[in-house]
């Protein structure tokens, strides 16, 4: 089973002049569907405030058929992301993640979480020791390096360097760009990574690399959700990689 924790929030998306649209969950739950496309069996950790959105995202994760972990904050509403030239993100019911219990890890091959996450107070103490957890069962890690403006590259790495190298780490050009990072680094951090740059994506390893391009209209998210759901069925990553590029990463997919 592959276990997904971390940021969770609803996207006003720009829409015409001074109208706004939702959509609901982020980018790790586009990562968490298209896994589940791909069919793996699911389980969503994250926190959301007693309102709409909430209400919204446990209704997408259920329509899925993925296993919902999610806390209620009555205290914080869900956070928001609004998208526009530049998105502005308010924090506030995932920011404030409590360790789960036993019954979250229970059955977990592979555990993904996002990068933000592990940069919020309360909730990075939380994710730490989840990933703490996680490792001690003997679980996979595997983490979305996103560009996180609340930390700097020592920052990130003190807080994970416990962890490291990862089992598997999805990024982009522009996220390892702001953290410092060049691609030969990143071996540092995981062991397998999947490096996405202008419609590209490179799977680099310490002892090899392949290079392929998106199918069209196949966004990062979609490609690493039908990766990792392939990889937790215990498929290797040079072959989950060109399936999940398929037209329809549905098809072929494997159960766990």
């Amino acid at each position: 089973m592959l276990l997904v924790f971390g940021e969770l929030y609803a996207e006003l998306l720009a829409e015409g002049e001074g109208r706004l649209r939702p959509a609901f969950g982020g980018a790790l739950l586009r990562q968490a569907l298209a896994a589940r496309a791909a069919g793996a069996r699911l389980r969503f950790l994250g926190r959301v405030g007693r309102d709409g959105y909430g209400r919204a995202i446990r209704a997408e994760l259920s329509a899925a058929g993925i296993e919902s972990a999610l806390q209620e904050d009555e205290d914080h509403p869900t956070s928001l992301l609004l998208e526009g030239g530049e998105p502005v993100v308010y924090r506030a019911a995932d920011s404030q993640l409590r360790s789960p219990g036993d019954p979250f890890f229970e059955g977990g091959a592979l555990l993904h979480a996002g990068a933000w996450i592990f940069g919020l107070d309360p909730a990075r103490t939380a994710a730490v020791e989840i990933f703490r957890e996680g490792l001690r069962r003997g679980l996979t890690l595997s983490l979305d390096l996103r560009v996180a403006r609340w930390a700097c590259r020592g920052e990130l790495e003190e807080v994970l360097r416990p962890f490291l190298p990862l089992g598997y780490m999805k990024t982009d050009a522009a996220s390892a760009a702001a953290l410092g990072l060049k691609p030969g680094e990143l071996f540092q951090w995981a062991g397998q990574v999947l490096y996405f740059d202008d419609g590209t994506v490179r799977r680099l390893s310490l002892f090899d690399e392949s290079g392929h391009r998106l199918p069209p209209g196949v966004a990062a998210d979609e490609v690493y959700g039908r990766f990792l759901a392939r990889v937790s069925a215990g498929e290797g990553p040079d072959e989950a990689l060109a399936a999940s590029l398929q037209a329809d990463g549905r098809k072929g997919s494997a159960e766990e």
